[in-house]
């Protein structure tokens, strides 16, 4: 090696960060698509459309997908199936998993709009619409960060994982939660999760402590 190249890890970190730059355009287009997808909970609409969205786009990047329905739970109806899609990324057994877990469900949209809520409008550098925050941006953001790794030729140690759920608005249980009573997402063979909520990057929380309701 040369004494004025860089280390090999921060040339890969660069090259990885570059095929982000170059995904920006479609990391926007796939956000507003989602964003078009009007997820709304309560009642929870369009969810399975919404997961088969994102499971085209999570096997377009390299990851072995699963729809997982609620079944047994309560919220789980024809009218209104709660369906929740995994990629599963490839590695050996034992090998170290990064699970990265995103909502797809939002609140309604309310009347304050100067804009369609549920047509993902880009305006100024800026997409607009119910979810572009919270968090369908997280979602596109995951799904790029594993695609942006493969198209940088990264090979990593162990695999990362990306679940997609149903409603966080109402607590999780047919979402996140039904996955973890499931043991699709499991601390057996997942060492680490991030959820990339939109707190911003001077708010990073290490732990949560659930939810807990209540009448005052």
């Amino acid at each position: 090696m040369h004494p004025a190249d860089p280390p090999t890890g921060l040339r890969r970190a660069d090259r990885v960060l570059a095929e982000v730059e170059a995904a920006r355009d479609e990391i926007v287009a796939f956000t507003a698509e989602m964003i078009q997808v009007p997820t709304v909970n309560p009642p929870g609409d369009c969810y399975r459309e919404c997961a088969g969205l994102i499971g085209r786009r999570l096997e377009a990047a390299g990851l072995a997908v699963e729809y997982v329905e609620a079944e047994g739970r309560p919220e789980h109806t024809a009218e209104h199936p709660r369906v929740n899609v995994v990629g599963r990324g490839d590695a050996r057994p034992g090998r170290p998993r990064l699970h990265l877990n995103g909502h797809f469900d939002v609140v309604p949209p309310g009347e304050e709009w100067t804009v369609d809520p549920f047509a993902g409008t880009v305006r100024e550098g800026r997409i607009y619409g119910r979810g572009a925050s919270d968090m369908k941006s997280g979602i596109a953001a995951a799904v790029f960060a594993v695609e942006a790794l493969r198209r940088a030729g990264v090979e990593l140690a162990g695999a990362v994982d990306i679940s997609a759920t149903v409603d966080e608005e109402s607590g999780g249980f047919a979402g996140v939660a039904h996955l973890c009573e499931a043991g699709i997402i499991s601390s057996d063979d997942t060492r680490y999760a991030i959820i990339p909520e939109p707190f911003g990057p001077a708010r990073v929380c290490l732990g949560h402590r659930g939810v807990y309701w209540f009448d005052v």
